[in-house]
C-alpha cells in the first residue's frame, strides 16, 4: 500500500542569470588583509579621568611619593577609601 509520490519540477530559467564576473586579481598583501593598518582605539588627546576611589590594596603597589599624595587626599577626603 505504498504511494508513489511525484512531483512535478518546472526549469526556471529565467529567474537565474547566467553570466561571468571579471574580479581583479588581488595582491598577496591584500589577500591576507595586511595593506592597510588597524585603527587606532584611542584618541591620541585622550586623558583617562582621575582615579577618586581608593582600595587598600591598591595603595601597597604605589611608590612613597604617590602613596603620601594619596594619603593626604584621602585624608583631607578628596578621594574615598575602599575597604
Amino acid at each position: 500500500m505504498l504511494k508513489k509520490l511525484t512531483a512535478e519540477i518546472k526549469p526556471n530559467v529565467d529567474k537565474v542569470s547566467v553570466g561571468t564576473f571579471n574580479l581583479p586579481t588581488l595582491t598577496f598583501q591584500e589577500k591576507w588583509g595586511r595593506l592597510k593598518r588597524m585603527p587606532r582605539r584611542r584618541k591620541i588627546d585622550y586623558k583617562k579621568p582621575e582615579k577618586t576611589y581608593w582600595h587598600i590594596y591598591s595603595l601597597q603597589n604605589l611608590n612613597s611619593e604617590k602613596f603620601i599624595k594619596v594619603v593626604n587626599k584621602i585624608l583631607k577626603r578628596e578621594y574615598i577609601l575602599i575597604k
